[in-house]
């Protein structure tokens, strides 16, 4: 098969998800890992996928349980088993690339695309734009991860083959477009994984010198930003895009990770709702620990039961499957067991800062390792983590083991030209 298919390949598992349907993202890179099989594969990438099978043998010790519920069994299995072909999917597809950097480059490509859509969107309905971050985000899109990672590249990877472009004015052009269309998400979750990335990528989140000053320097800032804050009052009336958006930051502690004052057996809702992760993860660990089923969780198909119907999704509904909170997800279905070999998984891909540099395709590899650490703990906090049907960090994952395995072979064949 020709280069056009694997890149079309490419291009189709990340419209797959960025589609956000589970369903169609695991068939297609099920589908992906097939068609691009290849016998060779690193030991460092049949470690990873090890790691992630064994979260779905955990949570599918539950199957023979008369009382599971197996159309949400068959549910949590697809969505562990989901991470597991994108990862492998992206690393053979890499892998049959002949050109190297093509998998970073479409990745960027994909990333104008969307953002000029995004764009087109905002112009063409410019007079219906409200002054409300929150209807802005339900109005024109609330994340585009592909813009993330793109966004991500652009920064830290200088020899990209689209910076090398001949028109310099156009790829100046859709950098300020992607820019100013992932601004307009006004997505705390988005800024915050491009800002840890690109320090991961660069080195100052290693523990060492380096990363001691850059640790030191970011407490300093965010101290400052905390204590204004503590201050910044919004309007209440009308609140503007600055107002609605500082208000979200403010909030996004507490909502993940605070039940404050509220009185959970009262079930209010206006109150619980401002802080709904928190009140997830809150009603799961009661849960897993009433069944006392702390090492293994209650498995796949189990869901928590929030204590009265809420409309989630467009559904009214009281027992959930998934909650926004990732840990508590991973808890709820495979136990202390299951976080342990995540926290494991994710220390794995962190390691991969302290690599030597070798080829310029290794070291972008590991940088990409070590910043997806930061993405993934990010996600995981906020959603649900590698297992969110739009995540990125597990194809780029399976594409960065693949960009280091092809390194290895260059300077494999680089020694052996030298030695002819």
């Amino acid at each position: 098969m020709g280069q056009l298919f694997y890149k079309a390949c490419l291009i189709v598992l990340i419209l797959s998800l960025q589609m956000a349907d589970v369903e169609v993202s695991f068939a297609v890179a099920a589908s992906l890992s097939i068609i691009c099989f290849r016998k060779q594969i690193s030991n460092q990438m049949v470690l990873i996928i090890f790691m992630l099978f064994s979260l779905v043998l955990i949570g599918s010790i539950t199957v023979f349980e008369p009382e599971n519920d197996y159309y949400f069994f068959l549910k949590d299995l697809i969505y562990f088993l989901r991470p597991i072909f994108v990862m492998s999917s992206a690393y053979f597809i890499v892998m049959r690339l002949e050109d190297k950097r093509s998998f970073l480059n479409i990745l960027v490509l994909m990333g104008f695309y969307f953002a000029t859509m995004h764009l087109w969107k905002l112009v063409t309905n410019f007079t219906l734009i409200p002054a409300d971050t929150n209807r802005i985000r339900t109005y024109f899109g609330r994340y585009n991860h592909v813009e993330t990672i793109a966004l991500l590249l652009i920064i830290c990877v200088k020899d990209l083959p689209v910076k090398r472009s001949r028109f310099k004015l156009f790829y100046k052009l859709f950098v300020v477009g992607l820019v100013v269309s992932f601004l307009f998400y006004f997505s705390r979750t988005m800024i915050m994984v491009v800002f840890a990335m690109s320090l991961a990528y660069y080195g100052y989140l290693r523990l060492n010198q380096k990363g001691t000053i850059a640790l030191a320097g970011l407490l300093i800032l965010g101290s400052a930003f905390t204590v204004f804050l503590s201050f910044y009052e919004p309007a209440e009336e009308n609140p503007g895009i600055v107002d609605t958006f500082l208000f979200k930051i403010k909030n996004s502690v507490s909502e993940s990770f605070s039940l404050e004052n509220v009185d959970i057996a009262s079930k209010d809702r206006r109150k619980l709702w401002k802080h709904w992760r928190a009140y997830e993860a809150h009603m799961v660990y009661t849960e897993v620990d009433k069944a006392k089923l702390w090492f293994t969780g209650e498995g796949f198909g189990s869901t928590v039961d929030i204590g009265f119907e809420a409309k989630l999704d467009g559904e009214m509904t009281q027992h959930l499957s998934l909650t926004h909170n990732g840990f508590a997800y991973l808890y709820l279905k495979t136990g202390i067991l299951g976080l342990l070999i995540y926290l494991v998984f994710v220390l794995y891909l962190y390691s991969f800062s302290y690599s030597p540099k070798r080829t310029s395709l290794q070291t972008v590899g590991n940088n990409i390792l070590a910043a997806c650490t930061f993405y993934i703990l990010i996600s995981s906090f906020v959603v649900t983590g590698i297992f969110k049907p739009y995540d990125m960090a597990t194809l780029l994952i399976g594409g960065a083991f693949a960009l280091k395995q092809i390194g290895k072979i260059e300077n494999r064949n680089t020694r052996n030209e030298g030695d002819t």
